[in-house]
């Protein structure tokens, strides 16, 4: 640059710039530690700034697992699981944040007050990904979108853009219409006021200088505001001063008589790589520097201030100092803790884990003492912790509990080796071994507050070591809980698991109880699973308790209203009501009148007729028409009958058949005696085997087959005692006096055989069966054959004929009809005496079969 170039009238307006109090103390505390010879280790940039992480690696600290090496959680933090893995391996330091742990602490206590917790943040930012490990079912977006969720908490990314964050949620209303939403700032407020420097910084300079790294988003955040609201350049270091020289000649080049710039940092920059462009301006341009916190107070009055005042401002300066115990005025209190006015120019914060009492017992107005941690006299804002001040007073309090026998509240912070770390009353740490912890190894650590007793303290020099037990406090605490409790108790609980058979139950905190399904509620059909869901608090009351075996029955029906104390008001004898089935068994079944109020119908009162199976009549879930037929609210009974209410069928029947008459029906039924049919439901009838068919029945399967719809005669109807008797056959014509109507003695027919018999063949001819003797064949015959035979025998017996055929007497009369030289009377004769003999000779055979009809 040319000395023309450098005879510039500028104004350098500074804003802040340097770490942020969460990077700062990370920087420092690695520093110190790499300083000590110290093995560290980390998984990712500590700061976005080359400058400082190439400081950092020339001290030591390492990107990779080191054997024997210290891990370093970094200020975004980490997801619990992970943390817990590595520290089984190594020993940490945790260095998060402490307003990203009060965003953790803040997202978990809104999820479990029933909210959607979505955070407005990139989901690969590693404070994101930590939050979500800490989080469970949390959203973490830059994108608005609907959402099924009634209730709604909106909360930030630690170093988000305010400007964006406000329009994500204006947009997450608009979409969310009518659900409750509860926004909370968790954006830091070093963040917000950087923001608004760089916005005003950008209206009132003629450009605006943002330096940090290229990677911080912070950073990035505020050259995007500084560029949308004027000019802007983004550097990392002094060694790209010449991107400001550029600008400085343009702005030059435009005759303006005095050049301001803005000069401001991201949270992730070193203090010392502003300073230095400081440095360089003011030599080389002569630049006149003013700080932002000024601006409003350069009128005269100002600089013309009184020594004393001066004086007195820098008496608070000296009495704020590190370490010291002072008061001051509560003037704001956010999610992250608590904004302090220590007087003067001098403002203090109090970060949620620093606080002594939960937050929403501080108010604003309030004065409370606190230790001064750390000060940045620069910007006169200091870190300050009110549980500090209290510590000797609580060291007290824990040596008289353990004299005593009482617990003592408090905090597990962390699982470190043996055991976890512990704050008492949210100042003293505390160890706590394994063994006494209730706390499984798989199992989250419990970050609630709880009770603790006190099984050691001891003080060696200036150091208090304390031990305290979870188990003996559990042990004390059911011993008594077990001791003081009876049934009939009611107590309040938390569900734990459900199960098909109901659910466990944690009693107080300190002991489990089980409520079986049948007490859940009086209605049968609901179960635990139905009623009940995992970490829920609900009341219950105690039906059983047993002290020795440490084990509790619970019921939930038995707050309800008993259903059956009513019952007999409402329900009489006689009556017909309408229910749902709930069961069917094999001896009947069950119907639900109302909830809670369950009637039995029995097999016998479903049947008018034949009992059959019941899950052919009703089903489970079918509303039914019952009919009343006895109460009993002493043992919660109440007998049905489904039969009274469709009536008795046998009382239509008579009316509706008579006998002679022809009907039809399906076969129910098929025995070796005969066969049932179903006429109608509940009405049935016998058909006889005699009664299936015209033809001898040897086999009834053979001839009819369950589910076939026949006709049938009525024979008898007996409604009295409920059985009718039917035929099959004589619903069909008489096939026999047909074929005796049509035949004679002495005629040929043909006869298909059918069957064997002991001295003989059965041959079917027109429908009907003929007896064919062994006698009357010249050769054996087969199943299938077909013959000519001539009918010896044709004589009724009641509805059948009895018939026998002979081969040989058709056979023998076709011989004699071809033999023309013999005595026709002579053959004639033989033929007849032939014919005679051997219907004398059969006849035993033939009545012994034919006589099977019957």
């Amino acid at each position: 640059m040319s000395n023309e170039t450098n005879k510039v009238n500028l104004e350098i307006i500074v804003g802040q710039y340097g770490f942020c109090f969460g990077v700062d103390n990370a920087v420092r505390e690695i520093i110190d530690h790499l300083n000590k010879g110290e093995n560290l280790f980390t998984d990712g940039e500590v700061v976005h700034n080359k400058n400082v992480l190439e400081e950092l690696k020339r001290l030591g600290l390492k990107y990779s697992p080191q054997e024997n090496g210290t891990f370093v959680v970094r200020a975004h933090g980490l997801p619990p699981e992970k943390l817990n893995e590595i520290s089984k391996n190594y020993k940490v330091i945790d260095l998060t944040c402490p307003i990203v742990q009060n965003l953790f602490a803040l997202g978990k206590k809104l999820s479990k007050e029933g909210y959607k917790v979505v955070a407005f943040g990139k989901k690969d930012h590693a404070e994101m990904v930590a939050f979500a490990g800490h989080v469970k079912n949390s959203l973490v977006t830059t994108e608005p979108l609907p959402l099924l969720d009634n209730k709604i908490a909106i909360i930030s990314q630690t170093t988000s853009s305010s400007e964006k964050f406000a329009l994500f949620i204006e947009e997450m209303k608009k979409l969310n219409k009518g659900k409750e939403i509860k926004v909370i700032n968790t954006i830091c407020k070093v963040t917000i006021e950087r923001e608004e420097q760089a916005k005003k910084l950008a209206q009132i300079c003629n450009f605006v200088v943002v330096v940090g790294g290229k990677n911080s988003s912070n950073t990035k955040k505020l050259f995007e505001i500084a560029y949308n609201y004027g000019k802007a350049v983004h550097i990392e270091s002094i060694n790209e001063i010449n991107e400001i020289e550029e600008m400085l000649f343009r702005e030059k080049s435009k005759d303006i008589q005095t050049i301001k710039i803005g000069l401001i940092s991201g949270t992730s920059t070193y203090s010392k790589d502003v300073e230095h462009i400081l440095k360089y301006l003011v030599k080389n341009y002569g630049g006149r520097e003013l700080y932002m916190e000024d601006l409003n107070n350069l009128k005269q009055e100002v600089l013309e201030e009184s020594f004393e005042q001066l004086l007195k401002e820098h008496e608070n300066m000296n009495q704020v100092g590190r370490g010291k115990i002072v008061e001051g005025i509560v003037t704001e209190i956010t999610p992250t803790g608590l904004t302090i006015d220590l007087g003067g120019k001098v403002t203090g914060v109090v970060p949620l884990e620093e606080l002594f009492k939960e937050l929403n017992e501080y108010k604003v107005g309030e004065q409370i003492k606190v230790r001064v941690e750390k000060i940045n006299e620069e910007d006169g804002t200091a870190i300050l912790s009110a549980k500090k001040p209290m510590e000797k007073i609580i060291f007290d309090e824990i040596q008289k509990a353990k004299e005593n026998g009482k617990p003592v509240s408090g905090k597990i912070i962390e699982r470190i080796k043996g055991g976890y770390r512990v704050i008492l009353e949210n100042v003293v740490e505390a160890f706590l071994p394994g063994s006494e912890s209730n706390i499984r190894e798989d199992e989250e650590i419990p970050r609630e507050k709880m009770q603790f007793a006190v099984i050691s303290y001891e003080t060696r020099g200036r150091k208090t070591n304390i031990v305290v037990s979870r188990k003996k406090l559990f042990q004390k605490l059911i011993d008594e809980f077990f001791s003081n409790r009876k049934p009939g108790d009611v107590v309040e609980g938390i569900v734990e698991s459900i199960s098909d058979n109901g659910a466990f139950v944690k009693i107080a905190g300190i002991t489990t109880g089980f409520i079986p399904n049948s007490e859940i509620s009086y209605n049968t059909s609901i179960k635990a699973k139905d009623a009940l869901t995992v970490g829920k608090i609900m009341k219950f009351l105690i039906k059983e308790i047993n002290p020795e075996r440490k084990r509790i029955l619970l019921s939930l029906k038995a707050l309800l209203p008993d259903p059956w104390e009513n019952v007999a008001k409402k329900y009489q004898i006689g009556q017909t009501v309408t229910g749902v089935v709930t069961s069917v068994k094999p001896f009947g079944f069950f119907v639900k009148i109302e909830d809670g109020v369950e009637g039995f119908v029995p097999i016998e009162e479903v049947f008018w007729g034949r009992k059959g199976n019941i899950n052919e009549v009703v089903s489970i879930n079918d509303f039914v028409k019952v009919q009343i037929l006895e109460i009993n609210p002493e043992k919660r009974q109440m007998k049905l009958s489904y039969k009274s209410v469709i009536g008795d069928p046998w009382e239509k029947i008579a009316k509706k058949l008579s006998e002679g008459d022809i009907s039809e029906g399906k076969v129910a039924k098929v025995l070796p005696n005969g066969v049932i049919i179903e006429i109608e439901p509940e009405v049935t009838a016998f058909c006889n085997i005699s009664e299936v068919s015209w033809n001898f029945v040897d086999n009834i399967e053979d001839v009819i087959k369950e589910g076939e719809s026949v006709k049938f005669q009525v024979l008898k109807i007996d409604p009295e005692n409920k059985k009718i008797r039917v035929s099959i056959r004589k619903a069909k014509p008489n096939p026999w006096k047909a074929f005796a109507n049509a035949h004679k003695e002495g005629d040929i027919i043909k006869v298909k055989v059918i069957k064997a018999v002991e001295k003989g063949y059965i041959g079917l001819c027109e429908e009907i069966e003929v007896y064919i003797p062994k006698s009357q064949v010249y050769e054996n015959l087969n199943l299938g054959d077909e013959i000519d035979g001539k009918i010896i025998k044709l004589e009724e017996q009641k509805d059948i004929y009895k018939i026998i055929v002979s081969p040989k007497a058709y056979e023998n009369s076709l011989a004699t009809n071809k033999n023309e030289s013999k005595d026709f009377e002579g053959v004639t004769l033989e033929g007849k005496i032939s014919d005679a003999n051997a219907v004398s000779e059969e006849k035993q055979n033939t009545n012994s079969y034919f006589s099977r009809e019957e």
